[in-house]
């Protein structure tokens, strides 16, 4: 299976794998006591779970609080035909030992009551907070898709834009190479002068001849170095177009990672 077609494969299955989960019921230590909660894992990272639940949330019109390392939304519903608003809890959790799974444990209470405290209307409500997390899932892995989405973009950002400083160097390339060329051009006609200087100073003195000697050994000296700057001129345009070849072709691999987290959308 090609890299690019297994990476799509993986992006699928794990969005597969994401949707079976299933809230259950779930206990957690608070003040050497335990609450009954609902939970639930997902194949994600905290920060964007966290970040999903408080996005839900608000587009609900709830605002939250942090209380006690939960996250609270005051005055919410688990069910949308509850008569009466409760306090609702989150906590996410990484998974012991398996740092890429987040445990959404969620609970309530009547308004503004102590955590622990129970009340007649706790009968029920976690079995509501299971299927409220079971309903928050598909937005989670919504959320999830669009920071997937936005980090590709980046990426692919990052590659385009390796691409473009490849594009303007080989521009650089080109134009140094010319002016080497141009160089070494003028060197010759410069020599060609110097050679016919030192014909016609043949019967000059001695002073004169070592001049025009050293100038011509300069002109030599210079036409190797120009030689010498334009093979590796050269060389390093070379190596240039191998290097915009490869990233061209990883332009279009990330390109193709974005297609495909966008065709998820749909």
């Amino acid at each position: 299976m090609k890299p690019i077609l297994l990476a799509v494969f993986i992006l699928f299955t794990a969005s597969f794998t994401v949707k079976a989960q299933q809230a259950y019921d779930s206990k957690l230590d608070y003040q050497k006591s335990s609450i009954v909660v609902a939970s639930i894992e997902l194949a994600y990272s905290q920060d964007v779970v966290e970040d999903a639940i408080k996005d839900y949330m608000n587009k609900h019109g709830y605002k939250n609080s942090n209380s006690k390392g939960f996250s609270v939304y005051r005055g919410a519903r688990l069910d949308s035909a509850d008569a009466n608003t409760r306090d609702l809890y989150f906590k996410v959790d990484k998974k012991k030992k398996e740092k890429d799974i987040s445990v959404i444990s969620l609970f309530s209470t009547q308004l503004n009551a102590d955590i622990l405290a129970k009340d007649s209307l706790d009968n029920g409500q976690t079995d509501k907070a299971k299927f409220f997390l079971n309903n928050l899932t598909p937005y989670i892995d919504a959320h999830n898709l669009e920071v997937q989405i936005g980090n590709q973009q980046e990426v692919l950002k990052k590659a385009q834009k390796k691409q473009n400083n490849y594009k303007n160097e080989q521009g650089d390339l080109e134009k140094k190479l010319r002016k080497i060329q141009d160089e070494l051009a003028q060197n010759k006609i410069d020599q060609a002068a110097q050679t016919q200087a030192m014909q016609n100073s043949v019967n000059q003195d001695a002073d004169a001849t070592k001049k025009a000697n050293k100038k011509m050994s300069r002109l030599l000296d210079d036409q190797s170095s120009l030689e010498k700057k334009q093979r590796n001129t050269q060389q390093d345009l070379d190596d240039n177009k191998k290097d915009q070849d490869a990233q061209m072709k990883e332009v279009d691999k990330q390109q193709q990672v974005l297609d495909a987290l966008i065709a998820k959308r749909k």
